[in-house]
């Protein structure tokens, strides 16, 4: 007990106090750092411990800044090497505040922090007035940071106050697209090309220019100079010299991404889309965004990403920069010239004059990491704002409303950007969550985390482990794509490919469940069946990587995925998400039930057999109507494979069925999931949601009504 109560000592004098701040000091910058780089990268992980770290740190960051700002008021440090190190952690925080969030929760939440950021700035300002000492380098240092963190709060301030306006250039797109088929010319001549954009006068930007008028009026202004329409931004592509296809043809798609996601906006603010159920609209996405572009098949869901990282942006950054480009470059230039200035003068010149108590030399160390961090911060963000995608697309605007050629760029923001193409940057994970019932089934969470947070944490129910998410191969976004092209966004639940393959008479009945909650799980655990069965795991993925059978993957990957969803996000399914979590505990008890005891993918395997068995004896069919998710998809499975013959033909069936199912299972008008989501790095149900409502697909049709399964 001595030696402790001996260091508690030590800590409590003036020494101890001044090697806390220290300590604090270096720690502080270190978490504020890494949120700002976090933030730089504009990644949105899906890695929920990541995110959970980077909140937590977030959020105690104010706390230790306050105690590092206390620990300099109350104590007898005030002098300038405090006063500095105060305005360089009050301006690293100031740029941390824009780092991603990941929920509309946490966003509301950092108004109370801003308030709590703009009384620090008020306690640092009265540190400066007080603080003692003749050192120049300091004094320009302290002022340069204070006066950037001013700039800082007040560009929060304006976005804060923005955020709290409603949103009118939503309804002036909503009132556009209700008379844009008659402004494009539909039907007076020659029919819309989506591969040019003729005929389609969607928005680009420069609706602010507009105001809210009559129909007669709505034509004149779109008819003006300052309102640019994607048509006009395709023809002003083609006609720049000097770019390759593959150049030019990411530069339309990006484009065309800014356009469609102002039409997505309005399903976040109540609008219905007027181009609902439009052919032309199925056009656009069936025969425009779905084609073998020259930069590769994938160009729809490239769109869809580009358009949802803006939509991202509306809804949790929304940075707003008082300053333009090369404003902002030469305040980074001139703040990192002060840092470098007082890191090496300040320290080494004449007005250093060192401290009398603490270790020795470590407080100018600690000054000359402080500043360094802070201008290597400065610059790190600058360049990070080379690749804006809203800098891009307003250069983009002006080129076109001027009608300059992007060589004229330097009127613009992106004065030192040669090509034409937008910022390379990488916006979502290709990841998707995967969930399989026939392993997970047995799962028993403790639930500590909940307990000890006294249910803060929400608590795992039976059967909820998740795992890892994994990569979505490109084979699976094709096939979905290729689905939807084939079907021209006439959605069905999986009869279509029953019907192309002649089953129907046997396998209609596992379409027509009352939810579809139920019909996900039972081909779920049909898939599951087949897959191990033919041997799935380590050697599935070798088999891929050699060229092997790409629908074995696309089926599994799919309804994997819709699995996931059930268990962790029903909120994007059509049913009711407590009717889904529902069904999703009895179905986990029912897999308990029949396939308790089995430790084993091949004792799994044996007991559906057996519960196969006993259906085709009449044991279960005669209670139809109330049989268990494991005894219909048991059923189902063996129809399937009585039906179908081969392996190969069979993961066609499937990869087709689940391309499909998971179209029909899009639509949705429950906008709120999609957006939180969002924050939470995205779903790929995400993008088929939006690419639909580009097609003009808000609903899905009725599902027939519930057959019992035939007699094998």
């Amino acid at each position: 007990m001595a030696p402790a109560r001996g260091f508690v000592e030590r800590l409590s004098t003036v020494e101890g106090r001044l090697l806390r701040l220290e300590v604090v000091v270096l720690a502080s910058a270190v978490v504020l750092a890494a949120l700002v780089l976090y933030g730089a990268t504009r990644r949105r992980s899906s890695d929920k411990l990541l995110r959970g770290v980077m909140w937590m740190a977030y959020s105690l960051s104010y706390v230790v800044v306050s105690y590092a700002v206390g620990l300099i008021q109350d104590g007898p440090f005030r002098g300038e090497t405090f006063v500095l190190w105060a305005a360089a952690l009050l301006l690293i925080q100031a740029s941390a505040y824009a780092a991603p969030v990941h929920s509309r929760r946490e966003f509301s939440q950092r108004k109370k922090l801003l308030l709590q950021h703009v009384l620090q700035t008020a306690l640092v300002l009265w540190l400066i007035a007080n603080a003692t000492g003749r050192n120049a380098s300091y004094r320009a240092a302290i002022w340069a940071f204070w006066c950037l963190n001013v700039l800082k709060t007040v560009a929060k301030i304006v976005e804060m106050i923005k955020a709290s306006i409603p949103d009118q250039s939503v309804k002036l797109i909503a009132d556009y697209m209700d008379v844009e088929e008659s402004l494009a010319g539909v039907g007076d001549g020659e029919p819309p090309d989506p591969t040019t954009m003729k005929g389609y006068r969607y928005i680009f930007h420069g609706e602010d220019t507009m105001v809210p008028a009559t129909r007669d009026d709505m034509v004149r202004q779109s008819d003006g100079k300052s309102v640019v329409t994607i048509d006009r931004v395709y023809r002003w592509i083609d006609d720049e010299p000097g770019y390759s296809g593959v150049e030019k043809d990411m530069a339309r798609d990006f484009c065309l991404a800014f356009a469609l996601f102002k039409l997505l906006k309005r399903r976040f603010y109540g609008f219905v889309p007027a181009e609902a159920g439009s052919p032309r609209a199925r056009d656009l996405v069936c025969g425009g965004l779905i084609r073998p572009a020259v930069t590769g098949p994938d160009a729809a869901f490239r769109v869809v990403e580009a358009e949802l990282a803006f939509l991202y942006d509306e809804f949790y950054t929304r940075n707003v920069v008082l300053v333009g480009a090369r404003t902002y470059v030469c305040i980074a230039a001139a703040v990192a010239g002060i840092t470098m200035w007082t890191a090496f003068f300040g320290t080494l010149g004449p007005g250093y004059h060192r401290l009398r108590i603490g270790v020795r030399g470590l407080d100018r160390s600690v000054t000359v990491l402080i500043v360094v961090i802070t201008a290597g911060l400065e610059l790190c963000q600058a360049v990070a704002g080379f690749s804006s995608n809203w800098r891009y697309v307003k250069t983009v605007y002006r080129c076109v409303r001027d009608d300059q050629p992007w060589t004229n760029r330097r009127r613009g923001h992106l004065w030192w950007k040669e090509s034409i193409t937008p910022p390379a940057t990488r916006y979502w994970d290709d990841k998707v969550g995967q969930y399989v019932l026939l392993k997970r089934f047995g799962h028993r969470p403790w639930n500590i985390l909940s307990w000890l947070t006294l249910y803060l944490v929400e608590p795992r129910r039976q059967g909820q482990k998740r795992g890892r998410r994994k990569r979505l191969p490109q084979e699976v976004r094709r096939a979905v794509l290729v689905s939807l092209k084939a079907s021209y966004g006439h959605l069905t639940n999986g009869v279509s490919t029953l019907r192309r393959h002649g089953l129907t008479p046997q396998l209609e009945w596992a379409c027509a469940f009352p939810k579809l909650t139920d019909q996900i799980l039972v081909w779920h655990v049909v898939t599951t069946r087949f897959d191990w069965t033919s041997g799935g795991g380590h050697g599935r993925s070798r088999r891929r990587d050699n060229g092997g059978d790409v629908n074995r993957v696309v089926a599994t990957k799919l309804s994997n995925y819709c699995a996931y969803l059930v268990a962790f996000v029903p909120e994007m399914l059509p049913d009711p998400s407590y009717n889904a979590e529902q069904m999703f505990d009895t179905a986990v008890q029912q897999a308990r039930d029949h396939l308790g005891g089995c430790r084993t993918e091949s004792a799994v395997l044996q007991r559906l057999q057996e519960i196969e068995d006993e259906e085709r004896r009449g044991a279960v069919r005669e209670r139809a109507g109330s049989a268990t998710v494991i005894e219909k998809a048991a059923l189902l499975g063996g129809q399937l494979r009585a039906a179908v013959d081969g392996e190969a033909r069979r993961w066609q069936v499937l990869a087709e069925f689940w391309a499909e199912f998971i179209l029909f299972l899009a639509p949705s008008d429950n906008v709120d999931i999609h957006a939180e989501m969002l924050g939470a790095g995205g779903e790929f149900m995400t993008q088929l949601w939006a690419l639909l409502s580009h097609a003009g697909v808000l609903e899905r049709p009725a599902v027939a009504a519930t057959q019992s399964p035939p007699t094998v």
